[in-house]
């Protein structure tokens, strides 16, 4: 699976957020909107100190993707440190934010050259809130003015949904009188509602917003983004996964909430040892996982594996963007 030395990690630092998106698989029935798996983890947090001692077992570093399953990245503690010391270190550094957390002052503090932060905001001022829960659209704004004014780079990526996408030309309009670099709409699995919300997310109408897989089924020929970008995935447990997608069977099975069922897929069955960077060394956990690529390989040729069949079928995940919006 892995044949070169690793160069880039996808981060999720943290596991708490300020929003309650409805189809977001961290938000549910449970106090505080959160879903089962959540309840039984509690908070986690990757603190500076991990991250150091990752890119001390790593050094051939060279870019780290700050976004994840459940959490924002500015929600964790050491948020801003360890984008500073990935910066001052010449690793590139993309941040994934719904921009609604902290003062702008923090985001001043991070417009480094290295550093491209990704606003995921799904409509405008009549829309944003109504997926991403909990936000607030003028502190989004603020924050998002002050980054791209201190000299950050920016861009806007926005989820299209039934509700929103008649604001999709004013949003891009918008983005770029503010100075982000790129305005980018994503395809989305997210539509729906679950136990928390009575509100329920429709596709958009317009075929180009619409993600063909979510109601197209059959099997699809798997091409793994981890091996194709030689890239690791590590939770806020500090669990280490090939890819987010694998990320998310394994923590909602570990953490799986007695008055609940989770998803076991065919892939969690691979990870039959210690995968946590706390406990092992990170050499030996890549290892493992390569390995398997025998297996890895065989499962995917007999698309036995919904989660990779899902997330990797087909070139997926590099289909999920529109171009030309306007």
């Amino acid at each position: 699976m892995y044949i070169s030395p690793i160069e880039r990690i996808h981060f999720e630092i943290t596991n708490r957020c300020n929003a309650a998106c409805p189809a977001c698989p961290r938000t549910g029935n449970f106090k505080g909107k959160l879903a089962g798996h959540m309840v039984m983890s509690g908070w986690k947090d990757l603190t500076l100190d991990d991250i150091k001692e990752i890119h001390k077992q790593i050094p051939t570093l060279k870019r780290v993707n700050l976004c994840g399953n459940f959490g924002d990245p500015a929600a964790a503690p050491d948020f801003f440190k360890i984008v500073k010391y990935f910066a001052k270190n010449n690793v590139r550094v993309i941040v994934s934010t719904n921009g609604g957390l902290r003062p702008v002052s923090d985001w001043e503090s991070i417009a480094f050259r290295n550093v491209l932060v990704q606003f995921h905001i799904d409509g405008d001022e009549d829309t944003n809130h109504i997926y991403r829960v909990g936000t607030k659209w003028n502190r989004i704004m603020a924050n998002a003015k002050a980054y791209i004014n201190a000299g950050g780079k920016a861009n806007w990526t926005l989820i299209p949904f039934k509700h929103n996408e008649h604001v999709i030309n004013k949003c891009e309009k918008l983005a770029y009188e503010m100075g982000f670099k790129e305005f980018k709409v994503k395809k989305t699995y997210r539509v729906g509602n679950n136990d928390s919300s009575s509100q329920t997310i429709e596709m958009p109408v317009n075929i180009k917003y619409m993600n063909e897989f979510v109601h197209k089924k059959e099997e699809r020929e798997i091409s793994c983004l981890a091996s194709k970008t030689n890239e690791i995935y590590i939770a806020a447990d500090a669990d280490v996964s090939p890819c987010c997608w694998t990320g998310t069977n394994l923590w909602q099975q570990k953490y799986k909430h007695p008055e609940k069922t989770a998803p076991t897929t065919e892939h969690n069955y691979f990870v039959d040892f210690d995968n946590n960077f706390r406990t092992n060394e990170l050499k030996n956990i890549i290892q493992e996982y390569t390995d398997r690529t025998d297996k890895f390989e065989l499962a995917w040729h007999h698309r036995v594996i919904g989660t990779c069949n899902k997330s990797c079928g087909t070139n997926k995940w590099t289909d999920r963007y529109v171009n030309g919006v306007s």
